[in-house]
């Protein structure tokens, strides 16, 4: 199996301006993204693809030039088809491959490689990074999904799992032959659970300012012990 790992960004994000390139506590998403690709090692090959030259900087400092796709404009415009948006990986010799969200600032290399590694290992046709959710959950008609009216708490509902967007593993064929990652079928994705911090993703200037106050945080304690 020739599995590979890839990351993406672009610079023309609505909810949240510039977040990849914007000072992120002492650092950037951007940086911390393509610094985390760097240092994978269980992957055939490693990628980060940008369309714009403020990105492709930042992954010049870190990544050899084998390793920094130049993807199109178009590639990189909001509402455009996934095929359109991964058009480049057609010309990359694989057979399933791992994107890693650019956003996640507290995804660990280890959580990747051992997703990386579970899946070489398993059957599975795809993957994706989940977290548990402990709460009560509608449709929008008001129909209940796991609500229990006699529950004193929400940790006794039946849990659900979140997709949280962290990494997907997909089939290079089957991505371009039906213009989707999987079938939502056993194992089509399998599930692979992360903690809640490692799902904090960032959408949004409110998720930006959580993101960067955790990560603060975090380098606070780091630099205390």
């Amino acid at each position: 199996m020739r599995l590979i790992a890839f990351g993406t960004a672009r610079l023309n994000s609505t909810r949240c301006k510039n977040k990849m390139l914007r000072p992120y506590a002492d650092t950037s998403l951007a940086e911390i993204a393509v610094k985390r690709l760097a240092s994978l090692t269980s992957f055939d090959k490693v990628f980060f693809a940008a369309h714009e030259n403020e990105l492709l900087d930042v992954s010049r400092d870190y990544l050899p030039a084998a390793s920094i796709i130049e993807r199109s404009r178009e590639s990189a415009l909001e509402n455009t088809s996934i095929t359109v948006i991964y058009d480049y990986l057609r010309d990359i010799d694989f057979d399933y491959c791992m994107w890693i969200n650019s956003c996640h600032a507290f995804l660990k290399p280890s959580t990747i490689e051992s997703a990386a590694a579970h899946f070489r290992q398993g059957k599975s046709r795809s993957m994706t990074a989940v977290k548990k959710r402990y709460s009560w959950f509608y449709t929008l008609e008001g129909k209940s999904i796991n609500n229990i009216p006699t529950a004193a708490a929400t940790e006794q509902s039946v849990p659900l799992l979140e997709v949280t967007h962290a990494f997907h593993i997909y089939q290079k064929d089957h991505f371009f032959k039906t213009a989707s990652y999987w079938n939502n079928t056993e194992n089509d994705p399998e599930l692979f659970q992360i903690d809640d911090v490692e799902a904090l993703d960032v959408d949004t200037e409110t998720d930006f300012l959580i993101s960067e106050s955790i990560y603060k945080a975090t380098l606070s304690e780091k630099n205390n012990e």
